[in-house]
Formats: C-alpha cells, sequence, structure tokens
C-alpha cells in the first residue's frame, strides 16, 4: 500500500504527525512525504520518503510571517496563494507514485485539491480542536473588536486568493464549507476526545487518537551551559511562546523583572526573530536562548508559561506541567480554557485584545503554578489520560481500515 502526505510547513503541524507517519511506515505501508525542504531531516526519520516543495511556494517561514502580520485570514491567502503552484505539482508526483490515498494536513488545500482532482481517498490529520460559533462568542468585546478589525483589512486578499484557486481548478473541487480545518473521509484528530467542544462537524469519520509526541524528531543537542540549568536545584520555569509568534521585547523584560527574585530557574525561549543581546543582561537566574528542545526541557520544568498552542500544551500536559497560558490567537484561548476548566492551567488573555499582560498578574499565575499544588495534581491527572485513545497506532489502524474499504 502507498500513501501519500500533504504537508503543512510548520512545525506546530509537521510535529504531530511523524509518530503517524512511522506507524504506517511500520506497518509496510510506502508513504511519500511531501513539504518544504526544511523538514526533509524529521520526515526521513520515520522512514517515509521526503520530497521537497518546489522552491518559493510555501515555507515555515513564509507561514509565520504571515501569522506575526495579520489575521489569520492572511495565513489562508498564503495558504490559497501556495494552492496555486503546489496543486499541478502534486498531480505530477501522484501520477508517477501511484498512491492508494492522499494524506494531508487539516490547512493544506492543495492536498484537497489534488486528492479530489485524482479521485483518491483523503486522510486529514488535523492536529487542532474543530472551533464553532459557541467558542466565538466567548469573544469580550474588546476581543473581537480587535479580531474583526484586523480580518477585515485581510479580507480582499483572500477572496481574491480563493476566486483565484476557483477559476484554476473548479468550484466542485474546493473544500465545502467551512473550508477550513478542512476533512477527509477519515480525519484523525491527534488530540484526546476531551478537549474537542461539542461541534456538529464532528461525526463518525473524525477519529480522535490521542497526542502523538514524536521524541525522535527533534534534532537539538542540550549544551553544557543549558544542562547546567536544567540541573540546578530549584525548579524550573519555562516560558515560549512558540515558533510562530513573535512576542515583543517588551514582554521578556517584563519577564526578567517579575521572575528575577522567584525561588527559581527561568529559561526564555524568545525565537528566531528576537536577538537575545537586544534584551540586555537577564537576571542571575535566568537563561535566554532562542529555542530549546522543548520536549527534553519539559520533563525537568516546574511551570510552563506557554501560547497555548496544541502541541506546547500536549507536551506539557504529557509531563504533568502546569501551565500559565497566554494565548495569541482565539483558538488558542479555547485550548488554554479547556484546560484550565479541568484545573491544569490559568490563562491571561490580554494579548488578544492588542494589551500586554499585566506584570503583577504574570508573576502571580507563576507563582501560584510554583506553589499551590492543586494545578500539577491536576496536570498529573491529565497525563494519565493523554494515551487512552490509542495513540499513532490507533491512527494507523484507521488508515488501514480506510485503504481495505477503498479497494
Amino acid at each position: 500500500m502507498r500513501i501519500a502526505m500533504a504537508g503543512m510547513p510548520a512545525a506546530g503541524h509537521v510535529n504531530p504527525s511523524l509518530a503517524v507517519v512511522r506507524a504506517w511506515v511500520e506497518r509496510g505501508v510506502e508513504v511519500t512525504y511531501h513539504s518544504a525542504e526544511e523538514f526533509r531531516g524529521p520526515v526521513e526519520r520515520t522512514g517515509a520518503r521526503f520530497r521537497p516543495y518546489p522552491a518559493g511556494t510555501i515555507s515555515a517561514g513564509d507561514i509565520a510571517e504571515a501569522t506575526r502580520t495579520g489575521s489569520p485570514l492572511r495565513v489562508v491567502t498564503r495558504i490559497l496563494t501556495a494552492t496555486e503552484s503546489l496543486v499541478p505539482f502534486l498531480l505530477a508526483e501522484l501520477d508517477a507514485q501511484r498512491p492508494d490515498a492522499l494524506a494531508f494536513d487539516s490547512n493544506a488545500a492543495w492536498g484537497h485539491v489534488a486528492a479530489a482532482s485524482a479521485g483518491l481517498p483523503t486522510i486529514s490529520l488535523m492536529t487542532t480542536m474543530m472551533v464553532g460559533s459557541r467558542e466565538l462568542r466567548s469573544m469580550t468585546i474588546r476581543e473581537g473588536v480587535h479580531f474583526f478589525r484586523a480580518a477585515a483589512a485581510d479580507l480582499p486578499a483572500v477572496r481574491a486568493a480563493k476566486r483565484r484557486v476557483v477559476q484554476r481548478f473548479g468550484e466542485h473541487l474546493f473544500p465545502p464549507r467551512p473550508a477550513f480545518p478542512i476533512r477527509g473521509d477519515v480525519t484523525l484528530f491527534p488530540i484526546p476526545r476531551w478537549m474537542q467542544p461539542a461541534n456538529p462537524l464532528v461525526d463518525r469519520r473524525c477519529h480522535f487518537i490521542g497526542p502523538t509526541l514524536d521524541p525522535v524528531a527533534g534534532d537539538q543537542a542540550i549544551d553544557a551551559e543549558l544542562a547546567a540549568h536544567l540541573d540546578a536545584a530549584q525548579p524550573l520555569v519555562l516560558v515560549s511562546l512558540g515558533t510562530l509568534h513573535a512576542a515583543a521585547d517588551e514582554f521578556f523584560r517584563t519577564c526578567f523583572a517579575v521572575l528575577a527574585d522567584l525561588p527559581a530557574r527561568v529559561l526564555l525561549a524568545v525565537g528566531s526573530h528576537t536577538d537575545p543581546a537586544r534584551l540586555g543582561p537577564p537576571p542571575a537566574n535566568t537563561l535566554v536562548r532562542r529555542s530549546v528542545p522543548q520536549l527534553e526541557v519539559l520533563r525537568r520544568t516546574a511551570v510552563f508559561v506557554t501560547h497555548g498552542g496544541m502541541n506546547s500544551v500536549l507536551e506539557g500536559l504529557a509531563n504533568g506541567v502546569p501551565l500559565v497560558v497566554l494565548p495569541q490567537q482565539f483558538e488558542q484561548l479555547v485550548i488554554g480554557r479547556t484546560v484550565a476548566d479541568r484545573g491544569a492551567a490559568v490563562v491571561l488573555r490580554h494579548n488578544l485584545s492588542n494589551r500586554p499582560v499585566p506584570p503583577d498578574r504574570l508573576r502571580a499565575a507563576v507563582e501560584r503554578a510554583l506553589t499551590d499544588p492543586a494545578p500539577r495534581a491536576s496536570a498529573r491527572a491529565l497525563a494519565e489520560t493523554l494515551y487512552d485513545d490509542g495513540g499513532a497506532a490507533a491512527g494507523a489502524t484507521v488508515v488501514e481500515e480506510l485503504l481495505q474499504r477503498s479497494r
């Protein structure tokens, strides 16, 4: 059996797919994984064959730039623009490979269009929950104004991009409403079922398999300085707002100020767009890095200050770490609140209305997570449930059944 995979070139989308792809390979499936060149190493370590997207079509940098500079509609515009180039590329690949099915990330519209054009069964990998109208109604007025003002600025571009895709490939090949995230003949959710709010679009084709964290995916070593910081006696506070979001320098300086006198070590992962030297000298208890091997660090972490991306949240919970969630997108607010409702997180939602998180609120949230045993107990209790749905192996079984039905 053969599966072609059309990936979304972003770490938060590629990483959850790797264990699933490895499970397919281990069951004898020939997998060809298409993504941006920068993900070749992690993909090839699964045993899959890697095929790069043509240069200039789409990259992790493109997705990050669209995320940082606009509303979610700007990301959709970038995806649809890439779809114009990637559908012909994928159709040529499919013609050469003759796969039995096409798997795609739920945001990779080019995968859906190519599969529909080729008449192939589809497997969607949806790396987060589906957010519906009930969740949108939980926005505050201030958050709604900020969100819709940004979206309005990006609306003409996304409409034009959709029109070009439809004119070129046909309305019948475009994903049905709601277009994003895109479902398949089967849709795999690498999240626990309890994280999905009630939604009429979640039907028998949707399979919640639980986290598919892949410890083999990372290739970032722990150097001597980081190892010494991790191995010190005091508890560790990890602060990271993810690979796609650029926190302002002022946020990290706030962390310097409010966390400096805590009886804890602090590790700031500031991202590729922040120069640590620009922040000034850190306090004695603080180490600043552009990035860290997150799974390995979380095994030694007492509190995780995070943007609330699904991958980061699941990695934190898998290690029984209480969370302080600073959502940068509405979906991350929904994720954070779902965990907070179960006692394992505190959510500070100020950034969603373009306001800085008050220093005293940040300090209080971190201090409580360090000193109150209840959030850690809740996180550990959730950790024990994360893998109840079978993980990547369960996903492989779902796909095997689809392929057998499609013969």
